[in-house]
Parts: structure tokens; C-alpha cells; sequence
């Protein structure tokens, strides 16, 4: 009788076990996946970026710091490996493409020009979709850290030597708004 109920709690322990392993690896896979999301979002202002660029520079030659700061920092974000990394550098590049809307604002020609109302609205829509992107990453970001601190399943994730994610977040000091004089004149 003993060896039945030693055998069952075992089996319960067991059971219990392997269920938090499993939702503890689905939450992971849906951070993973959401910062996919971001990726791709990333990607697709990255591919517009060369297109805004060139239009740009019929527009404003003398204003080619900005353009090539854009440039830059486009290169700085695809090279980054790490989230944080590749996060900080896309904040610098959305500050600095808000303020692009407003020198738009000097160049008439530039604000009737068909393809370029084309690019700055694709440009829009996807800074849209990369707020939204990380909106859902930190969702699941947090999902992921509650499953992992409470109990039962912080215990098998403390013997998957399980972390929290970290939160994407935007610096206080990006969240202020945009001075034109100070993107032009670095």
C-alpha cells in the first residue's frame, strides 16, 4: 500500500513537472516569436529607408547630415545582434525619422510629390506596426516572467536555470518631443 501511494505522489510531482517544463518552453517560444514580429517590422522600414533616402536628397541637399545620420543608423540597427542593442539603436532611428516629418513641412515640392506621400505613408503604417510589435513582446515578456516566479513552476524553472526577459523600453529621454534644431545641428 505504501509503495502505491509513494508511486502516485511521485507520479503527481512528475506530471506537474513536465507540465511546467512545457508551458514554461511555450511561453518562452511566444517572447521568442514576438520579438520575430518586431524583426520583420525592422526589416520593412529598413528596405523603405533607401527609397525615402534618395527621394530626399533631390529635396534637401544641404541637409545631408540628417540623411546620412538615417543611413547610419540604418546600418547600426541591421548589424546589432542583441535585442537591446538592435532596440536602442531602431529608438534613435524613430526619432530621427519623426523628425524628418517635420522638415517635410519646408519643401512644398517635396510634400505634393505622389511618391514620397507613398513612402512617408508605408513609413508611418509600419512605425504603427512596430509600436504594436512591441506592445505584443512585452505581453509576453510578462506572461513569461509571471509563469516563471510563481510557484510551482518557478521551482522546475530555477533547475532550467530560467531568467527573466527583460522589457522593451523606450528611454524618458526619447519620449520627449522632437526639436528639429537639434537633429539638424548635431
Amino acid at each position: 500500500m505504501k509503495i502505491i501511494i509513494i508511486s502516485s505522489i511521485l507520479v503527481l510531482i512528475g506530471s506537474i513537472a513536465i507540465i511546467a517544463n512545457n508551458q514554461i518552453i511555450a511561453k518562452k517560444n511566444q517572447v521568442a516569436q514576438a520579438f520575430g514580429s518586431i524583426e520583420i517590422y525592422l526589416k520593412k522600414r529598413f528596405d523603405l529607408i533607401p527609397n525615402l533616402v534618395a527621394m530626399l536628397n533631390k529635396y534637401m541637399a544641404h541637409e545631408k547630415e540628417v540623411l546620412l545620420k538615417v543611413t547610419q543608423l540604418r546600418s547600426r540597427v541591421s548589424g546589432a545582434t542583441a535585442p537591446k542593442e538592435k532596440i536602442e539603436a531602431s529608438n534613435e532611428l524613430t526619432k530621427i525619422m519623426g523628425g524628418l516629418d517635420l522638415n517635410v513641412e519646408n519643401y512644398p515640392g517635396l510634400k505634393a510629390d505622389t511618391q514620397f506621400l507613398d513612402l512617408q505613408y508605408k513609413l508611418t503604417d509600419i512605425e504603427d506596426h512596430i509600436s504594436a510589435a512591441r506592445r505584443a513582446y512585452n505581453a509576453a515578456v510578462t506572461i513569461y516572467n509571471n509563469k516563471i516566479q510563481m510557484f510551482p513552476v518557478s521551482l522546475v524553472a530555477q533547475l532550467r536555470k530560467d531568467k527573466a526577459a527583460v522589457l522593451l523600453e523606450i528611454p524618458k529621454a526619447e519620449q520627449k518631443e522632437i526639436d528639429i534644431n537639434q537633429l539638424l545641428n548635431p
